[in-house]
């Protein structure tokens, strides 16, 4: 954010001007004097003063020595490379950060920003970092510091755009909590870390979960669970318990590889899953033998794996691209090695690879499930790189090909060797993750085929399995301003259904109220509005049959006086979907009625729909609630397709529970409206409460999103209203979805009439 500054016409002499005011700190005049000489050669006698004058204002905010000398040195690894209005930014930015965040933070941004640069480089970025550091001394002065600390991560992942907007982003989540803001910028924070791999153009796993989900339990019988890691030093994917952790960001995976690379990483960890039946132990192993082992049992497991499933060969030979060379270090050793035991026809004439190849191959023909000769190969193997002084650094080194884990994860972390001083390790606590129970770490495999049986005890089933993935919904951020792409989940779970017996009893008590439902809903114009030609009477002038009157008029003919046209609504042209909240304040009483909200607004849905089916209109109903973002419970009460009948043994079976993510629910409905061929499409939304959820604190958050999803909803042409279930949801129904088009229900025993009340007034409109 580099501030105005007078050009040279405002002091001609700015240069002497700051000369004598050097005059009694000599030190200062000289490095003046030489910089100033060094302008002038690579930038001409021009610019000298509107130069100077920068100087001079740095000067004057108290910068101090050594931001000066700082700068100075910057401009002597920059120059002549740089263009004026670049040395000019670095000085108005380095004197912003001077006057809001003070001479220390100045002097380490520019250590920062200046770390690395090249002798004649043009310093258009160093200076765009700069500037993004200067705006944000000048908006939030205490996060300059904190994210100087983690600066050179930023500048490695984040281009100067993405730098500038990533601190924006950390702005408008903590504008005022200073706490909140520090742990952002120090990278802390999650979401700092998510926004970040955002920023970097993190290509997304979510998409793909699904399908990934229902594949791997295909071919393995069981299915992954996955956690994003958003930590830099996570670079692949690893086994920690009976997770996957998955990095946020890969680096070099474009958006047309990221089907291929999920399915290939996860297929990968589901054969470790499947035949990996212990974990080993490190103690007394070199880490580059660690290393080999890892290598070597990824090579075991695929070729289990490629015995099951042949496809998974071509899949996952597709990623191993290292060509043979004559290079003898352990990335390039190691990357060979991993192609030549994934690819029979790959040559490599490297008498070690010759020989590890050699060895797996006669080990695996003998014993192929028997985990133990990955050890004893690896070894050997190591014990020969150590004969041949090949250097290995485990700090550095990379599993190759990325689609598969890191290996860290194949060791029994509580037998590692403590004396050990070089170590393959991250510091991310779920690694470890529920280690001290081994069985945990690596659960049982899927069962062999038939002939095979296993003595070992399966476990039973979770209670509550995780329902099946319908879609992923981006969610809104206000602070930010953006929407968070595939934040939400929505998952499907069908309706436990009972009998139907008490609502019928319920809806026959009832049929005084469901004959006025049923005559209302008759009552309303529903369809399409055409225009009738040619009339007698009407509405208005139908203009080309009154055209063709004053031609005949003209003509000495007897006009046709049907000259006026009507607008009639000749038939019922409209879709209803009606999502019922069933969260757990849902379960309160209705005072004076013995009832709960729940059941209700069952009773409503039922009446309603009772009528809508005799009329033959296309009705849909889905309950709806959440258990945090990763589950949004979509249960299906009635479809388009389906008859009202089919429908009451699941409204019956509705149980209150869980939480009300509105905007995610919303987004969904209108997915499931949009389709419908109807002229008019209609999303009634029955709710008793503003949207809340467990992972939720930001007053404010899920209301705003689902403001969002009500706009886009009507963006799409659908029509979105609220039935508001007591005092306090007619409020926050109104900041939704506006005042006209939400319909408090104080009396929520009121509930039925006045929901088909409300059909009737959509409808006439």
């Amino acid at each position: 954010m580099a501030a105005a500054m007078p050009e040279a016409a405002a002091d001609t002499a700015a240069a002497m001007r700051l000369e004598r005011q050097l005059g009694g700190r000599p030190e200062l005049a000289a490095r003046f004097a030489t910089a100033r000489g060094r302008v002038r050669r690579a930038l001409g006698a021009t610019v000298e003063d509107v130069w100077a004058l920068r100087v001079r204002a740095l000067y004057e905010v108290n910068a101090g020595p050594a931001v000066l000398a700082a700068l100075y040195e910057l401009e002597a690894r920059l120059l002549p490379g740089a263009e004026a209005e670049t040395v000019f930014a670095l000085w108005d930015n380095a004197r912003v950060l001077c006057r809001h965040a003070g001479a220390r933070a100045a002097l380490a941004a520019l250590a920062a920003v200046g770390s690395g640069l090249p002798h004649g480089g043009t310093g258009t970025g160093e200076a765009a970092r700069l500037a993004a550091l200067a705006g944000l001394a000048a908006r939030a002065p205490d996060a300059v510091m904190p994210l100087l600390e983690v600066f050179d991560e930023l500048a490695r992942t984040l281009d100067p755009a993405g730098l500038a907007g990533w601190i924006g982003d950390g702005l408008a989540l903590h504008p005022t909590d200073r706490r909140r803001r520090a742990a952002y910028f120090r990278l802390i924070d999650p979401l700092a870390r998510l926004r970040l791999a955002e920023r970097a153009g993190a290509v997304r796993y979510a998409p793909h979960e699904e399908r990934l989900r229902r594949l791997t339990r295909a071919l393995f019988g069981f299915e992954p669970q996955v956690h994003l890691v958003a930590e830099p030093a996570l670079s692949r994917t690893r086994l920690a318990g009976g997770l996957l952790l998955m990095p946020a960001r890969f680096d070099g995976l474009g958006g047309a590889d990221a089907a291929r690379f999920f399915e290939a990483a996860m297929l990968h960890a589901a054969a470790h899953r499947a035949f990996t039946p212990a974990l080993f132990a490190p103690a007394g192993m070199k880490p580059v033998q660690r290393a080999l082992v890892a290598l070597l049992e990824d090579a075991r497991v695929e070729r289990l794996a490629v015995a099951r499933f042949p496809g998974l060969g071509r899949l996952w030979r597709g990623f191993h691209t290292v060509p043979a060379s004559p290079a003898q270090t352990i990335p390039s050793l190691f990357a060979r090695l991993a192609r030549g035991l994934a690819d029979p026809a790959y040559e490599d004439g490297d008498g070690w690879i010759v020989k590890a190849r050699d060895l797996f191959e006669r080990a695996f023909a003998r014993e192929p499930q028997r985990q133990g000769f990955v050890t004893e190969i690896a070894r050997i193997l190591g014990h020969d790189l150590g004969q041949l002084r090949i250097p290995f650094d485990g700090r550095s080194y990379r599993v190759e090909p990325a689609y598969r884990d890191d290996g860290l994860g194949l060791f029994d972390q509580d037998e590692a060797d403590p004396s050990a001083t070089e170590r393959l390790e991250l510091t991310v606590e779920a690694a470890r993750l529920r280690q001290e129970e081994r069985e945990t770490a690596f659960p049982d495999p899927p069962p062999e085929p038939p002939e095979t049986t296993s003595a070992r005890p399966r476990p039973a089933p979770p209670a509550d399995e995780p329902g099946e993935i319908l879609a992923l919904y981006p969610e809104w951020h206000p602070a930010l301003r953006a929407d968070q792409p595939d934040h939400v989940t929505v998952r499907l779970y069908p309706a436990v259904t009972v009998t139907a017996a008490a609502l019928e009893d319920r809806l026959q008590a009832s049929r005084s109220v469901g004959a006025r439902i049923g005559a209302l809903v008759r009552r309303a114009r529903l369809g399409r509005p055409d225009r009738l030609r040619r009339r007698l009477d009407g509405e208005e002038i139908d203009l080309e049959a009154a055209q063709d009157a004053l031609q005949a008029l003209r003509a000495g003919v007897m006009p046709d006086p049907r000259i006026h046209a009507l607008k009639r609504r000749q038939g019922r042209d409209v879709a209803l979907l009606l999502l019922l909240d069933v969260s757990q304040s849902t379960a309160d009483p209705v005072p004076g009625e013995g009832e709960t909200v729940l059941s209700t607004a069952a009773l409503s849905v039922a009446l309603l729909g009772q009528a809508l089916d005799g009329l033959g209109d296309p009705f849909a109903a889905l309950a709806f609630a959440s258990n945090g973002r990763s589950d949004v419970r979509i249960t299906p009460v009635k479809r388009f397709a389906e008859r009202w009948t089919e429908a009451l043994p699941r409204l019956a079976a509705l149980r209150p529970a869980y939480s009300t993510r509105l905007g995610a629910a919303i987004r969904h409905g209108a997915a499931v409206l949009a389709p419908q061929a109807s002229h008019r499409r209609v999303l009634v939304v029955v709710t008793d409460g503003e949207p809340s959820d467990i992972d939720v604190e930001e007053e404010g958050y899920l209301a705003a999103d689902a403001r969002r999803a009500v706009v886009q909803a009507r963006g799409e042409g659908l029509d979105v209203f609220c039935v508001a279930l007591g005092p306090a949801a007619d409020r926050a129904g109104a900041a939704v979805f506006g005042r006209r088009n939400t319909f408090g229900v104080s009396r929520v025993a009121e509930l039925p009439q006045r929901l088909a009340g409300l059909y009737f007034q959509l409808t006439v409109r």
